[in-house]
């Protein structure tokens, strides 16, 4: 991922099953920010970390 003036973004993911869920967790390495997002288990773990590295962006950018 880029930040909005193009330099890469350091993310860190944590891929956890919980039940029929699987969790990814999403961390901005230079500031420690955290997102979660959840979907079932028969996803593929590549589009959860996908879209938590998404979620991320929004949430770094909003601040």
């Amino acid at each position: 991922m880029t930040t909005r003036n193009n330099t890469p973004r350091e993310i860190y993911f944590e891929l956890r099953q919980v039940g029929t869920y699987l969790r990814c967790t999403a961390i901005d390495g230079k500031t420690g920010v955290e997102v979660t997002v959840a979907g079932p288990v028969s996803r593929n773990a590549e589009q959860l970390k996908r879209v938590a590295a998404q979620k991320l962006e929004y949430v770094l950018n909003k601040g």
